[in-house]
């Protein structure tokens, strides 16, 4: 996973004085709900065969955590007042050279220029 580059100056100097966006929001929550998905399906896994000393019981907490996380940053998306149309521009013309983002940077300008 490589989002955390996407939130830090060192990687990305444009950062320094930029405002969070809301589309950077809902990637983190995005990626919140995965962590939880994925630890709750370890969860199930060492439930029908327990490493010890790593049992199911020690995910219950993290995964309670978890889920005080993705309620955070639905919070914080719910009070966002959303991306303007230049910001998401902004936006995908700093992901439109790194591998990967190809296909979300042309569907975020087609989006633009519909509107």
């Amino acid at each position: 996973m490589d989002i955390y580059r996407f939130f830090h100056p060192h990687h990305n100097p444009r950062l320094v004085n930029t405002a969070l966006r809301y589309t950077e929001l809902s990637e983190l929550l995005q990626a919140a709900v995965e962590l939880r998905k994925a630890l709750e399906r370890a969860q199930q896994r060492t439930s029908r065969q327990a490493i010890p000393p790593i049992l199911s019981e020690h995910f219950t907490d993290i995964i309670k955590a978890e889920r005080f996380i993705e309620e955070s940053l639905q919070t914080l998306c719910e009070v966002h007042p959303g991306d303007s149309g230049d910001e998401l521009q902004r936006l995908a013309s700093e992901r439109s050279s790194s591998s990967g983002w190809q296909a979300w940077t042309k569907s975020v300008q087609t989006g633009i220029s519909t509107k």
